[in-house]
């Protein structure tokens, strides 16, 4: 099984290990760190991080969320960009898409309910 510190948190992992496919999960989570990475270098990137720091995390019906950490999270708030995430995995393929929206000035300071809505 692909999990490897260097790519997923003990987190990321135990979730993983707790479904019926592992590996496609992981591959499933893989995809969606990728797609994230790929998003922000359309907007000229973020501050260096590591996968780890783009964490999956799963709301109460299971939707998949990214939580970022570090200076990724400081990052995403100062710019008020919000992520949208879905996940898709069958048999051998997974794929993931990211959406990055910017929120208008207008939305309310940095630090709203409306950052948080990436923590389960």
């Amino acid at each position: 099984m692909l999990a490897s510190g260097a790519l997923f948190t003990e987190g990321e992992r135990a979730h993983c290990r707790s479904r019926p496919g592992p590996d496609a999960s992981l591959a499933g989570l893989f995809a969606a760190k990728e797609a994230f990475v790929k998003a922000l270098s359309s907007l000229g990137g973020g501050p260096a991080h590591t996968f780890p720091e783009v964490e999956v995390v799963h709301g109460p019906a299971g939707q998949p969320r990214l939580r970022l950490h570090g200076e990724l999270a400081a990052w995403r708030r100062e710019h008020r960009i919000d992520v949208e995430l879905s996940i898709s995995h069958t048999g051998d393929l997974a794929g993931a898409v990211v959406v990055l929206l910017a929120r208008p000035a207008d939305d309310g300071p940095a630090g709203s309910a409306r950052d948080r809505r990436d923590t389960p």
